[in-house]
């Protein structure tokens, strides 16, 4: 099973996005100021995302931007403009201004790609409240306070298994991939943000998707939301 979004249809998300928040920019008074949130998701491959994101998204009444679409802008110079256009100039100076931050403090490190998925996360959290997963976002937005950062986890086998039952492959291929995407996940991290692996302390909320089960998180990401006072809408879980 593929999760990779046709180059079409991220088109259409992506324009209808652009559309959307220039609408709103135009209704909203210049004096005015919303306060936008998000969940930025790190999760070890394998645990569950395809049953818990989806449940998320429903629960909370957020827009989801996975690696495919935040690949698909971020590889896109014009794209990567357009998204950043839609915040008046005042948020995008302020846009420059923590990227500049960021390099600085040795957060991200100043390559073409991480500083254009800088800018697009920042841009996507300063339009909307959103569901950020992995791209490094939980390095990128680490010390804003208007969302939470959450660790996805669970152990090794337990993820072979799901993965074996997810994409009917055998145990050897299944332990293949998963050793597969954990390697190219440290490589990402190292490579883009010189960083290790970050560990449970630096994230908000850490579940085992082993022994928690897709309803709980939600529902325990949800209250988490509503208890610092972040607007979710959604259903239930």
């Amino acid at each position: 099973m593929s999760n990779v979004i046709p180059e079409s249809i991220a088109e259409q998300i992506i324009a209808e996005k652009i559309k959307e928040w220039n609408d709103n920019r135009k209704h909203v008074k210049q004096s005015q100021t919303e306060a936008h949130h998000f969940v930025a998701i790190t999760r070890d491959f394998g645990c569950h995302e395809e049953e818990i994101i989806p449940r998320l998204e429903g629960a909370l009444g957020w827009r989801v931007y996975g690696k495919d679409l935040l690949n698909h802008l971020a590889e896109r110079e014009e794209l990567s403009r357009n998204f950043l256009e839609t915040l008046d100039e005042k948020k995008q100076t302020q846009v420059d201004d923590w990227v500049n931050y960021l390099i600085h403090s040795g957060a991200v490190l100043q390559k073409d790609y991480v500083l254009r998925i800088t800018r697009l996360m920042e841009a996507i959290v300063r339009n909307e409240n959103a569901i950020l997963l992995g791209r490094g976002a939980n390095f990128i937005l680490k010390e804003r306070k208007e969302g939470l950062r959450i660790k996805l986890t669970a152990p090794f086998d337990d993820r072979v298994k799901n993965i074996m039952e997810v994409r009917d492959l055998s145990l050897k291929e299944a332990e293949q991939l998963v050793r597969k995407n954990d390697k190219e996940r440290e490589e990402f991290i190292s490579a883009y943000f010189n960083a290790d692996s970050p560990t449970f302390s630096e994230f908000d909320l850490a579940f085992n998707t082993s022994v928690i089960n897709t309803d709980l998180i939600c529902e325990t990401i949800k209250f988490v939301l509503q208890k610092k006072g972040f607007t979710t809408g959604g259903g239930s879980y």
